[in-house]
């Protein structure tokens, strides 16, 4: 199963509220449990994100955009099933308002290029961020994996008809279809 790295890069972030992002996460319908909590960066075993969890001190506190870019795009080729291309930020902004700073790159032209040509020499690597609900984080990350231009497109940075960019910059989707889990375990993870 495909899964996208996330990081932690505030003291302010607990246990608890990761436990929250991973669990609301997978509320909408067509999600599953799709993340893997990267807790330092010499971290080189990677598994899905379930509980229970211990608490931990994040090797990221405080951490670039830049080294958190470069920590996702070297992930060890043997982690095939580790995105490199998507990564979701729990910072300070998450423990006020429950949402994440999801990023993803992409590949562009140039504007010497005309429109709707490829020349792969030219392709611009560039990556593109969106403040989303936890709610929404997983949705999300899986339509980018599947369909990033559709969504650049559909979704990009502005307002659309049935979605927007929030006062607060946050990507507000139509509402989504949401599960009720059938069973958690003791710790309230979903089983």
């Amino acid at each position: 199963m495909t899964t996208v790295v996330f990081f932690s890069t505030s003291k302010d972030v607990t246990v608890e509220l990761i436990k929250e992002f991973v669990v609301e996460s997978q509320r909408p319908e067509g999600t599953t449990n799709i993340w893997t909590l990267v807790r330092d960066p010499s971290q080189t075993e990677f598994e899905e994100c379930v509980g229970p969890l211990e608490p931990f001190e994040s090797g990221f506190l405080n951490s670039s955009l830049d080294d958190l870019k470069s920590f996702t795009e070297n992930v060890p080729e043997e982690e095939a099933n580790l995105l490199n291309d998507s990564f979701v930020i729990l910072d300070e902004r998450s423990t006020r308002d429950k949402t994440c700073a999801l990023h993803h790159s992409v590949y562009e032209m140039p504007a010497d290029v005309p429109e709707g040509e490829w020349i792969d020499e030219k392709a611009i690597k560039s990556w593109k961020e969106w403040r989303v609900p936890f709610s929404s984080s997983a949705y999300v990350a899986l339509y980018l994996e599947r369909h990033p231009w559709a969504f650049v497109e559909k979704w990009g940075f502005t307002a659309k008809k049935d979605n927007v960019i929030d006062g607060e910059g946050v990507l507000q989707l139509p509402s989504l279809p949401m599960k009720e889990f059938e069973m958690l375990d003791d710790d309230g993870w979903p089983a």
